[in-house]
């Protein structure tokens, strides 16, 4: 009922009833709101309307490089708190994305590891971002140290150079406050989880102020019972001239991860195994091990209230060491007529271990200014980065020696087979500088309409190298890309509690994009998209519920695709396209009732392809309906209640249509109680109803593909000091 009321209040009350609605309500004081980001207790203001509170992040985007904030922004945008992460128990960044309508997923294989998902239909595994900068690395992100993550969605090139076909993700650090306080908070789970965070602040001057978060943890997964998560992670931060004309952070996270990662279970044909749901295809020796290290320094300057200067300064070293087998059927995958207890499964190794670096600079400036009765909020920028990649990749026999490590049962298999170690068979190097600049003016004319226009122009190459030890064969490989990407945008806002708008932007991603290249795609050009969007967003219930909806497509008209005279050559004669609709209710219902909701629909389909089976077809791991939703409610005495889920409909893995992933409902929910002003206890469930549900997705063929279930059943009980 509570998704019903939020998605459908627009049609239901006038602006004018729902002020009347809510006056008796008025009166009472506000709430925490889950759209406060902060984890630290701040709250709404005490006059009668339910304020925006300011963000203290390390650095947003919202008001930094788009200058708007999510209600005006003239595109689809969800902002993830620190206190919903808080209230659903979030521990990593993948969980917390599952409240924003329009993400899938990923299982990693190749170059992909760690965080994979899709974004309106499209690969948004290099489209991570951290406090601005890209954070493309294969790591698992944990969330002690986020003060919240925006998810901006449509092509945004113009914000972030390449990459961001179906939007990007900036997880946005918590930062120090000129205020003290000491948060440590322990979980205990019944999937055998352990964890323990710390987050301690302290003033050392009038305007400075330190802050230190701290973060281990060790768990299972529920059902799955070889699989393990282990890691730690320590994140200090200094900020001079806090509230100043000049001010300086400067910020370090250092994270660890050693687990025994899930490569889920085969498909068998075209539908996920039907195999006991803690079916191991791996081996207990797998080992998926990174070692982060990040350092931020940001600095601002305020000229005037009208006009300041950003400089943003990242340097990230990411070690890692990936280890494990996955399922492989070889030559002879089983068919519909192949009887179960007869299908034996190989292992895989996509085995690869390296190091990559960023080192990046991002210099903003922000002016607001009139020129006549036009009211401008210019914001341009000049960004320059140099990424490297060595990357050790070793042999992996798949279907040539599936003896290495016996073929284990598909109904009953072995995790505890000998793991034989495997050579280097590839040392790749790669080094990709690039530097970008751009522009964005918003023009007001008066307080009804608004044009935004932006354009950026970026300078990306690669230097590839790939050394075959066995014979000592060096391969040398180049690409290089100059292009521009524009952006506009046309706003209406007919009172200020609504706006509606249409906006256009591109995106663009070079074969080198995930810093590797083959003699197939070194040549190519980037593949480009654009994306048009139309959509209305409104505040009701006296400005506490904010209401978006919008239509949208994107469409890619140079996918990578086989030639279809010579397979063997890749060229960017492929179509995508995906049309989508996008609804959205944040807010307050009442004042101690709040929801977070969104809805989407995504119709993403192949138009032209050199593999002529998916001409038609949907596009992978893109579902058509997904729905999230999650609901709390304040009770007297300190008591707190919240309730909410996903609905995923059914997609498939392949572009062909031949391999399926059925739909669930995941149902979730949480009650806390304050015992005292210091102490909070928090009890979590999670799968309530224990629904086998299955969620990152691979398929490379019938006899190469894995697919991850969702873990079962589980309860986690937190203790929240407050010192």
């Amino acid at each position: 009922m509570a998704g019903t009321l939020g998605l459908y209040l627009p049609w239901a009350l006038s602006p004018g009833a729902t002020h009347a609605a809510v006056a008796s309500s008025a009166a009472l004081p506000p709430q925490p709101s889950l759209q406060d980001p902060t984890r630290d207790g701040s709250t709404v203001s005490s006059g009668g309307e339910l304020s925006q509170v300011t963000v203290n992040g390390v650095r947003t985007l919202l008001h930094d490089k788009l200058a708007e904030s999510e209600q005006t922004a003239p595109q689809s945008i969800t902002v993830v708190t620190g206190k919903l992460m808080a209230a659903q128990g979030t521990t990593n960044l993948e969980d917390a994305l599952r409240n924003v309508p329009g993400i899938t997923l990923n299982a990693g294989e190749g170059a992909a590891r760690g965080d994979t998902v899709n974004l309106r239909g499209f690969s948004a595994f290099n489209d991570f971002f951290l406090d601005g900068i890209r954070d493309a690395a294969v790591y698992t992100r944990d969330d002690f140290d986020l003060q919240s993550v925006e998810v901006l969605k449509g092509p945004a090139a113009v914000l972030f150079g390449r990459g961001s076909t179906g939007g990007a993700i900036n997880q946005v650090s918590k930062a120090p406050l000129p205020t003290a306080f000491e948060n440590v908070t322990t979980e205990l789970g019944s999937n055998d989880l352990y964890r323990a965070t710390a987050d301690l602040d302290t003033q050392i001057g009038s305007t400075a102020a330190v802050r230190l978060n701290l973060m281990g943890q060790s768990s299972a997964v529920a059902e799955r019972d070889a699989v393990r998560n282990r890691r730690w992670g320590v994140a200090p931060s200094v900020a001079f001239g806090i509230g100043e004309g000049d001010s300086l952070v400067l910020a370090y996270l250092h994270q660890q991860e050693d687990n025994i990662p899930d490569t889920g279970v085969p498909f068998v044909d075209g539908h996920p195994a039907p195999v006991p749901r803690n079916a191991f295809f791996g081996l207990a020796s797998d080992t998926a091990t990174t070692d982060v290290d990040i350092f931020t320094a940001r600095y601002r300057h305020d000229f005037s209230d009208a006009v300041s200067l950003d400089d943003t300064l990242r340097y990230g070293r990411y070690q890692f060491n990936y280890q494990f087998e996955s399922p492989n059927f070889g030559d002879d995958p089983p068919t519909a007529t192949t009887a179960l207890t007869d299908v034996l499964v190989g292992r895989d190794a996509p085995d690869s271990s390296g190091v990559a670096t960023n080192l990046d600079d991002q210099l903003d400036l922000t002016a607001h200014f009139q020129t006549g009765w036009i009211a401008h909020t210019l914001v341009a920028g000049i960004e320059v980065a140099r990424q490297t990649a060595e990357i050790d990749r070793y042999r992996n026999p798949f279907d040539s020696a599936n003896d290495r490590v016996l073929e284990t049962p598909l109904l009953d298999p072995d995790p505890n087979e000998p793991r034989p170690a495997e050579p280097v068979t590839s040392i790749q190097d790669t080094v990709a500088p690039s530097g970008g600049a751009y522009v964005i003016d918003t023009l007001a004319f008066g307080r009804y309409v608004s044009l935004t226009g932006g354009f950026r122009y970026d300078d990306f190459s690669a230097r590839y190298k790939s050394l075959t030890p066995q014979n000592g064969l060096l391969l040398r490989l180049h690409e290089l890309n100059r292009l521009g990407s524009p952006r506009a945008s046309l706003v209406i806002k007919p009172t200020p509690r609504q706006i509606y708008y249409f906006s256009f932007g591109t995106s663009f991603d070079p074969s080198a994009e995930a810093l590797t290249l083959t003699t197939q795609t070194a040549d190519l050009g980037p593949v480009k998209a654009r994306s048009f969007e139309a959509g209305a967003k409104s505040e009701w219930l006296n400005g506490g519920l904010m209401l978006t909806q919008a239509v949208f497509r994107t469409e890619v008209d140079n996918a990578q695709t086989n030639d279809p005279d010579n397979p063997t050559i890749t060229v960017l004669n492929g179509n995508e396209r995906v049309d989508g609709v996008e609804l959205q209710a944040i807010g307050h219902l009442t004042r101690r009732w709040e929801i977070v909701s969104g809805y989407t629909y995504l119709d993403g389909r192949t138009l032209a392809s050199g593999t002529f089976a998916d001409v038609g077809k949907l596009m992978p791991n893109t579902a058509h309906h997904q729905l999230n939703l999650w609901t709390e409610y304040d009770l007297p005495a300190g008591w707190e209640v919240g309730a909410g889920g996903n609905w995923l409909s059914h997609r498939f893995a392949d572009g062909a249509e031949t391999a399926y992933v059925p739909g669930y409902v995941v149902c979730n929910a949480m009650v806390s109680y304050d015992a005292s002003p210091r102490l909070g206890l928090q009890l979590n469930a999670y799968d309530i109803f224990n629904k086998l549900y299955y969620d990152g997705v691979y398929y490379a063929s019938p006899a190469e593909n894995h697919i991850i279930p969702g873990a079962g059943r589980s309860v986690t009980l937190t203790l929240h000091w407050k010192m």
